[in-house]
Formats: structure tokens, C-alpha cells, sequence
């Protein structure tokens, strides 16, 4: 009968510990390197909150575990508001190095000057000047359909009316 020979389980602990210690290497590595924040897109227009989407890592494909943004400053170009730093949202993708930035207020200003760091790096800053495009006609607003209903009877009875008071063209020939 032939037995099979297992290694010792002190080489399999010291075998796991050491692939332990390589898949944590790359994420540390990645955290002293800094994370790259990418150009934004711009998602809203001048009159709405507003909303950008920001690219993050330090190459295409590359997972990066990041756990908070922060906006440091928001500016305005003179005579313009700014939305408050501290009330914007986050909102990140599960399996995209994205994040999604709202704020709570609306902007009418042409361009801000948005500077976001990655809340774990206070060296990450990096400032974006953001143009904003300018609203787009709105939708015309919803029409109650009792309310149409009844101008719809009233314009009925009112071609009545100006039918009965009009004379008769084929009479007057």
C-alpha cells in the first residue's frame, strides 16, 4: 500500500503566511504612492445642485480601496455663490474607481473652482476648475387633466356662441 507523503502543516502555516503578506504588499504600496484623482465630468447644468463624476487610481483598471473624499474649498468667480464645502455628498460604485460627488445646494455660476482630496491622504489635494453649462428650457410644467377637461368644455361652448351670433355667409350671397 502506498502512502502519500504530506509536508509538515509548520511548512503549510509558513507557506500561507507568506502569500498573506504578498497580497497585503500591493495595497500598502498603493496608499504610500497617493491616489491619482482623475478630471471630472460635469453631470448637472447652471440652476441645479451640482454634480460631478470623479475618476480615481493610479492606472487604468487598477482596484483601489478608498473610503472617503472630502471637498476642501469650493470658489466662484466674483459676484457668483458657491455651494458650502461640507455639504456635498458621495455616492461610489461598487467595482469602479469612481465616485460621485452632489452638492446640496444649486449653482448658477458659469465656474467653480472645486479642490477634493482622498480623506486617508491630506496630501492628495488637487484643485479642478469646473464650467458649468447653462440651463436648458424646462420642461413645461404638468397640466392638472380636470383642469384641461374644463377649458377644453368652456372652449366648446364659447365656438357655440360666436357659431349662433355670426350671420349666415350663404344667405348674404
Amino acid at each position: 500500500m502506498n502512502r502519500v507523503r504530506r509536508p509538515p502543516r509548520t511548512a503549510f502555516a509558513a507557506v500561507s503566511a507568506a502569500l498573506l503578506v504578498l497580497a497585503t504588499v500591493p495595497a500598502a504600496a498603493i496608499a504610500s504612492q497617493g491616489i491619482d484623482l482623475g478630471d471630472p465630468s460635469v453631470l448637472s447644468q447652471r440652476g441645479q445642485r451640482l454634480a460631478l463624476a470623479l475618476p480615481y487610481g493610479s492606472a487604468p483598471g487598477e482596484r483601489v480601496s478608498v473610503t472617503r473624499f472630502e471637498v476642501v474649498s469650493v470658489r466662484a468667480p466674483d459676484g457668483w455663490s458657491a455651494p458650502d464645502p461640507a455639504g456635498f455628498s458621495f455616492a461610489k460604485p461598487e467595482r469602479r474607481n469612481l465616485v460621485y460627488l452632489r452638492s446640496s445646494e444649486t449653482v448658477d455660476a458659469p465656474e467653480l473652482s472645486v479642490t477634493v482630496r482622498v480623506a486617508e491622504q491630506p496630501d492628495s489635494l488637487q484643485t479642478f476648475t469646473i464650467l458649468l453649462p447653462p440651463a436648458r428650457a424646462s420642461a413645461p410644467e404638468r397640466i392638472d387633466p380636470a383642469a384641461m377637461r374644463a377649458s377644453i368644455r368652456g372652449a366648446g361652448a364659447d365656438r357655440a356662441a360666436r357659431r349662433a351670433a355670426a350671420p349666415n355667409r350663404r344667405s348674404a350671397r
